[in-house]
């Protein structure tokens, strides 16, 4: 399975390609090491996130979401282009390729596996991997607010440390 990771220290992105079998990880950027959570895997299954040990995990297509919404875009514009000149036939097809097309895509792209937490992404799953739901907007808002708060936890650390030394 690859562990696709953001380092918390400089914040390069690294990729690990077994993660299973790596119990630490170096960052290429700025040698900082960082161990790998074992008990996140049952097995060859993953039960949590290895990176920062949360067990709240989501499941989500690996295709740019951007290049999507561009597919959708140029599809409307040209049956928008069909439809003004008054050629319904030609603007029902184009709208029915594009259809057909994510379609397409929505049952050959693979899946990825993200966590809530740290936005690490897993990929390569085994077949016998554990189903894990799609983003859940409830899940994703709790842990959003988490990280508002440490982060504000940090700043005020920071400045209570430089206000002491002047």
């Amino acid at each position: 399975m690859e562990l696709t990771y953001e380092c918390s220290h400089c914040g390069k992105v690294g990729v690990v390609s077994s993660v299973e079998a790596t119990p630490v990880v170096t960052c290429s950027a700025c040698s900082t090491s960082h161990s790998l959570r074992q008990a996140a895997f049952q097995g060859s299954d993953l039960s949590g996130c290895a990176w920062c040990g949360a067990s709240d995990l989501y499941l989500q297509k690996d295709f740019p979401q951007g290049l999507g919404l561009l597919i959708v875009v140029i599809g409307f514009v040209i049956s928008t282009v069909f439809w003004y000149y008054e050629m319904p036939l030609l603007t029902y097809t184009v709208l029915f390729v594009s259809a057909i097309a994510d379609m397409f895509l929505f049952y050959h792209v693979k899946n990825v596996i993200i966590c809530y937490r740290c936005h690490s992404q897993y990929r390569a799953l085994p077949a016998s991997s554990p189903q894990f739901q799609h983003f859940d907007l409830a899940i994703g808002e709790r842990y959003r607010q988490e990280r508002i708060r440490v982060e504000e936890h940090r700043k005020r650390g920071l400045m209570s440390n430089g206000s002491s030394s002047t």
